[in-house]
């Protein structure tokens, strides 16, 4: 910082906030390692709403809304990032659609991207470091038991076993967790066998998994609750299910916003869309279960969370239009999280991820 300023530790943290024609866009934030505080460094205008961020290595992946109808808004566009700076690197359109979530596997080869409005589940080659075109759209087909939310597929989450076997998809629409198989080129086909449906009415839209691989942990947005599985093999045997909040002290309606795992395992959170708040679990990496542990107030619609350094949990709120950090604190016996008390207004934020940090030579 200077010659009488200690250096800060930061790492980055990009923002994807719909806000209005002058705050839409992606921010740049640095966070404090050391006490929690948000800095803003850098906004980036952007025509239309981002709705979803992915990171590999150095390029950000960003799924964006349409807003105008026509077949060249929507779509994902990638970016080459250098600590606070963006590159365009490559952007692919497919009938202006809008995609809720993407995946890029871990060899770079492939995005696979979740279209929640219409229903389907498409594949893009990276050829030369740069998304090309759509190659493949599989459409769902279904429905469950919510006649507002579910009467058609919704696709929301697309992720990859850790065994990296399948391509596993959340469809909210359907209560299904949908597994693919992966061909050449990239091809997903079905895998009717090991794919399976949660409890009705549950809306499936976020799957996470232990960092060892044997527990999957699924966040169900309309019945506000996490499923636990065991995952062998691209089988998912079921464990437990949990509220992801006191639901006898909280009448109103609430839905389930965003989960997130400790680095290390041993917390889970969930925010809650309606209680505005941020549930804490304590996990037991020997049988996967959950056990709730306590809440703690957020600012108005928690949409999106990450945890940094396996000690500061990060909430965008997007009705209340704030960035907040917490601190994880395994050391204390009344709760585990508490507030900084730093935060940020930012319009209207919905998604997050954290930046690389790039060594000063």
């Amino acid at each position: 910082m200077g010659l009488f300023f200690p250096t800060r530790h930061v790492k980055p943290i990009f923002v994807g906030s719909y806000g209005n024609h002058l705050t839409r866009g992606m921010y740049v934030f640095h966070l404090d390692v050391d006490n929690g505080e948000l800095i803003k460094k850098k906004f980036y205008k952007s025509l239309t709403n981002p709705t979803a961020i992915f990171r590999r290595e150095r390029f950000i992946y960003v799924c964006y809304k349409n807003n105008s109808g026509t077949n060249t808004d929507g779509g994902i566009w990638q970016y080459a990032s250098m600590d606070l700076q963006f590159g365009l690197a490559g952007k692919v359109y497919y009938k202006g659609k809008t995609y809720m979530n993407s995946y890029v596997t871990e060899d770079r080869s492939f995005v696979y991207a979740a279209d929640y409005y219409n229903g389907e589940v498409v594949t893009i080659p990276i050829l030369k470091q740069k998304i090309v075109k759509v190659t493949q759209c599989i459409k769902h087909v279904g429905h469950s038991v919510d006649p507002k939310r579910q009467g058609e597929p919704h696709p929301h989450f697309v992720y990859e076993t850790p065994d990296h076997q399948r391509i596993v998809v959340c469809d909210l629409g359907t209560d299904e967790i949908v597994l693919y198989c992966v061909g050449e080129k990239g091809k997903l086909e079905r895998d009717e066998e090991n794919t399976f449906k949660v409890k009705p009415g549950s809306g499936p839209k976020k799957i996470v998994f232990s960092n060892d691989g044997k527990f999957a942990y699924i966040l169900n947005e309309l019945s506000n609750t996490v499923a636990v599985y065991q995952y062998n093999d691209c089988q998912f045997t079921f464990v437990q299910e949990i509220d992801t909040y006191p639901k006898d002290e909280f009448a109103k309606e609430s839905l389930a916003g965003d989960l997130v795992l400790s680095q290390s395992g041993d917390y889970l959170f969930a925010s809650n869309r309606g209680h505005d708040s941020v549930s804490v679990f304590g996990v037991n990496q020997e049988n996967g279960q959950l056990e709730y542990i306590e809440y703690v107030d957020t600012d108005e619609n928690p949409r999106s969370m990450i945890m940094v350094n396996d000690r500061w949990l990060v909430v965008a709120s997007q009705k209340g239009g704030t960035l907040e950090s917490y601190e994880l604190k395994r050391e204390e016996s009344k709760g585990v999280l508490f507030e900084t008390h730093f935060n940020y207004p930012v319009g209207e934020p919905v998604c997050m991820v954290e930046g690389r940090v790039y060594e000063k030579k």
